[in-house]
């Protein structure tokens, strides 16, 4: 698959009057991180969660979704955001990843933000060395502040948790 095609969910058709991406803003640590909600099927509550012994620290374990098994996995340990006091869990957000499900353990969901494309600035615009996983950044309103605006660090999910299934 491109890297195109993976990257498809947060480019809008170029075809589309509607030129807007609908994407979930999630906090992890001091960041936000934004998902297309088209890959997002569900937001959970934290459940309860079955260890696997001798997993990778980003695995948190496995829970039983209306009978489905779903590996979840913490997205600060996934992304190596720097150590922090571990919370508990705020959410769990399954996201569709080549027709399986990953849940994503997330410190609190933020808010659904309504991009059009030309807020995102994408990641091959910029001049950072940027991870394959990230396809670019964009402000969202902010949730404290009515005039202020916050950065969200947008994902593909297919990059960062493809690997998982």
């Amino acid at each position: 698959m491109t890297a195109g095609a993976q990257r498809a969910t947060l480019v809008p058709d170029p075809g589309s009057q509607d030129a807007t991406i609908p994407v979930l803003a999630v906090a992890a640590g001091t960041e936000l991180y934004g998902f297309p909600l088209s890959a997002v099927r569900e937001i959970l509550m934290p459940p309860p969660l079955t260890e696997v012994p001798r997993a990778a620290n980003h695995f948190l374990g496995v829970i039983a979704v209306r009978g489905e098994i779903v590996t979840v996995v913490d997205l600060s340990e996934l992304l190596r955001l720097e150590d922090r006091d571990r919370q508990p869990l705020g959410r769990v957000i399954l996201v569709d990843v080549a027709e399986e499900l990953i849940g994503v353990a997330v410190d609190r969901v933020v808010q659904v933000a309504q991009l059009q494309s030309d807020q995102i600035e994408y990641a091959s615009a910029m001049s950072a060395d940027l991870s394959e996983y990230v396809v670019g950044v964009a402000r969202i309103p902010s949730e404290s502040v009515a005039t202020s605006e916050e950065m969200v660090i947008l994902i593909d999910p297919r990059a960062l948790l493809g690997g998982l299934t």
